[in-house]
């Protein structure tokens, strides 16, 4: 808690847009702005007798300071209204004539409003960690996946996994200066839904990608709510049994000459345009990944090709100023074709789907997935297909459909 009289509330208060701010009764505001820090929160707070000339009516101002790992602070909000209700408190703090006095004052009125993760808390998550790890060696894992975004303090706790591979899963980029600084392979994984296995799939995908995991491998996956400061989720799982069907005795998980890094940036778009479509609509995606050269006798153009005549590394999927673009050609009919490098070879095109009798899929499933699994089992390629009607993400290899994400629109 950080209490100041001599704040100049006047001109933070003038500064415009304000992400967020409640107007309460007795002449008092509260005010949210991001912060770079790491502390979850602290508050601000400075006596105005004058009034503000913004808001005439505005005598005490109080900032709520919200850093990167907060969760929008809106706990914090309910308590210090609960406190705020007592308008003799609130007026007694207009009235001291002494700094150390509106000071002392400040500290015992708020003082209940102020959360700090406790011992308990960080014994539960040693004592979590401990058994999780018991349960893994005796279930025979060989790696632990933690999901770092969970608990603050998380780097304090990996002596728990000492003797067992571990992966560190985190939506936050950990890289300084593009490399990663740390003894543990760290994915960056974003979570654009509600459901933990989403985060988790994508994961476990972008390791085998990566070949930080094998398929003969068992997996202890460990993780909270991010920014709960507790560890509640401990999940073994067999990759064979779960992704097995991505992988045959002539193909890994993605063509040889196709760069992780790029199967990875084609997640991350998928998962965006499912999220947020175009224009407040829905779209629908897909993306054929793997060599142009063996794979262009295999579709045609419904448009002019949009990514004909650029430089390579001009029409990069890698590069970060392509997102828009990638986004905004993913509303015309036909599928994008990618090489391996990440190159856009071409956007609108059909693919000429071969004989589908061997593939199988569920009911319910439109042309693209269609297509995408019959294309896939009949070439060495990997597609990933973004549902216009339900925002489903699919990945499709050898025939097979894997979702990775379902019904995030929404």
């Amino acid at each position: 808690m950080l209490a100041r009289e001599g704040i100049d509330c006047e001109k933070i208060w003038s500064t415009r847009p304000l992400p967020r701010c409640w107007d309460l009764p007795n002449g008092i505001a509260i005010v949210c702005m991001p912060i770079s820090t790491d502390w979850p929160y602290m508050a601000a707070i400075g006596r105005c007798p004058n009034g503000l000339s913004a808001k005439k009516d505005v005598r005490l101002l109080i900032f709520l300071l919200l850093g990167a790992g907060a969760q929008g602070g809106q706990e914090e909000v309910l308590q210090l209204m609960r406190t705020l209700h007592d308008t003799e408190r609130m007026y007694s703090l207009l009235r001291h004539q002494t700094l150390e006095s509106f000071r002392r004052t400040v500290v015992e009125t708020f003082q209940e409003c102020v959360v700090q993760p406790t011992e308990k808390d960080s014994s539960s998550v040693a004592s979590f960690l401990r058994e999780a790890f018991h349960l893994a060696v005796a279930s025979r894992c060989t790696c632990i996946l933690f999901f770092a975004d969970a608990i603050q303090n998380w780097r304090d706790h990996m002596s728990h996994f000492d003797g067992m591979k571990c992966i560190v899963v985190s939506e936050q980029d950990m890289a300084v200066n593009g490399e990663n600084v740390l003894a543990l392979p760290v994915l960056s994984v974003s979570n654009y839904s509600e459901h933990r296995l989403v985060q988790l799939r994508s994961a476990i995908l972008l390791a085998l990608s990566r070949n930080l995991l094998r398929l003969d491998e068992k997996v202890c996956c460990i993780g909270g709510l991010r920014g709960s400061e507790r560890l509640d989720s401990l999940l073994i799982l067999s990759v064979a049994e779960e992704y097995r069907a991505l992988f045959n005795a002539r193909r890994g998980l993605i063509p040889k000459d196709v760069k992780p890094e790029v199967f990875e940036r084609l997640v991350a778009i998928a998962h965006e345009i499912a999220l947020e479509g175009r224009e407040g609509h829905p779209i629908g995606a897909m993306f054929v990944i793997g060599k142009n050269e063996q794979l262009c006798s295999y579709y045609r153009p419904l448009v002019l090709n949009p990514f004909y005549g650029y430089e390579r590394r001009e029409r990069n999927l890698l590069n970060p100023f392509m997102d828009e673009t990638v986004k905004e050609f993913a509303s015309l009919d036909g599928a994008f074709i990618v090489a391996g490098d990440g190159t856009l070879e071409a956007a609108g095109v059909m693919v000429n789907v071969p004989d589908s009798s061997n593939v199988v899929l569920q009911g319910g499933l439109g042309t693209r997935h269609t297509a995408a699994a019959a294309f896939t089992y009949a070439h060495d390629c990997l597609i990933i297909v973004v549902s216009q009607s339900t925002g489903q993400i699919s990945l499709f290899r050898n025939g097979q459909m894997f979702p990775l994400a379902g019904k995030i629109i929404g």
